[in-house]
């Protein structure tokens, strides 16, 4: 096969993946947009502010919680920033966050890809109220928890409707351009690089060496692709190599959950890492934790769920492409 056609499969590889993964993204994009404009997070933000004291956090954290896990990340570093917070403080709010965040997305794709999305929704959210209890008795000094000024809260919590055409507009910029765009344009160049890899015999010499890594948690080699794309560019963009790998008949259901698993908690290593980092966080407690909690309860899955079959993943795939 040439350069260009091999090019070309690669991408339209990545097209497919891309068009699968809006399938599920687009919908879940409208619904947390429409929540922005509710009370709800509010609401339940001034409900969880008292609990804040736990995580030696101030009342207010808890709109960065709560935006954090329904929205996305960033929704939840735009509350950070307006915190008074200090750099204990910050770490144990960063890693919270980190450990879960976006669930309502991501347990969507994690459903898409047929992982056990309760399982893991889950684990996040408990291992993030856990780590955040348990840091904060290591790291954080005596300061204001527990209380939460509510007209602030209502102040940054809900978005002001300005009209149907501002909102409109406004979700179809989030959606394509900063939603939409990114994903095609690095899902295609993820899958352009493997199947090249795959024509130049590249692909059978990386799996190998990420094989090495990744045995102890339970991941066979077919499982290193997603499991690396997703440590690197995060849950959707590994969902991404997920899809298409299990597609293939490469990936068992098992497979699949574990390297959900793994990444649930632990992906995004870079960009994620370095936004906190940035901000003052302290870098060995947003890092390690996260690698540590995810290796440990990812061997223990791969120890507990049973094997499948790689003709389960065959059918399951001949399903999708049926409805598709």
């Amino acid at each position: 096969m040439s350069f260009g056609r091999t090019t070309a499969v690669g991408a339209w590889h990545g097209v497919r993946a891309f068009l699968k993964l809006m399938l599920i993204v687009a919908p879940v994009y409208t619904l947390v947009t429409i929540l922005k404009y509710t009370p709800a997070i509010r609401v339940f933000a001034e409900f969880m502010a008292p609990l804040m004291r736990y995580f030696g956090l101030p009342g207010e954290a808890a709109l960065a919680v709560i935006l954090g896990n329904v929205i996305n990340l960033y929704a939840g570093l735009g509350a950070v920033t307006a915190l008074d917070i200090t750099r204990s403080q910050l770490t144990v709010l960063g890693l919270m966050l980190l450990l879960s965040h976006s669930q309502i997305l991501e347990t969507a794709v994690f459903f898409q890809i047929r992982a056990k999305w309760w399982l893991l929704w889950f684990i996040r959210l408990v291992l993030s109220f856990l780590a955040g209890v348990g840091l904060s008795r290591l790291i954080v000094k005596a300061g204001p928890t527990g209380t939460a000024d509510a007209a602030r809260l209502a102040e940054m919590a809900q978005m002001h409707y300005t009209g149907f055409g501002p909102a409109l507009a406004g979700w179809a910029r989030g959606l394509i351009l900063d939603t939409g765009i990114k994903m095609f344009l690095v899902l295609v160049a993820i899958f352009i690089v493997l199947e090249l890899g795959r024509r130049y015999g590249l692909m059978q010499k990386t799996l190998r060496a990420i094989g090495r890594v990744t045995k102890f948690i339970g991941l066979k080699p077919e499982s290193g692709m997603p499991w690396l794309a997703g440590n690197v560019f995060g849950i959707v963009f590994g969902a991404g190599v997920v899809i298409e790998t299990a597609r293939e008949g490469r990936l068992d259901a098992k497979q699949v959950t574990l390297v959900a698993t793994f990444l649930a908690l632990c992906h995004g290593l870079f960009e994620d890492t370095a936004i906190f980092l940035v901000l003052g966080a302290n870098v060995f407690w947003i890092l390690v934790p996260r690698i540590v909690l995810a290796v440990a309860v990812t061997w223990v899955l791969s120890k507990v769920l049973k094997d499948g079959g790689t003709q389960a993943a065959r059918a399951a795939a001949r399903v999708e492409d049926d409805s598709a």
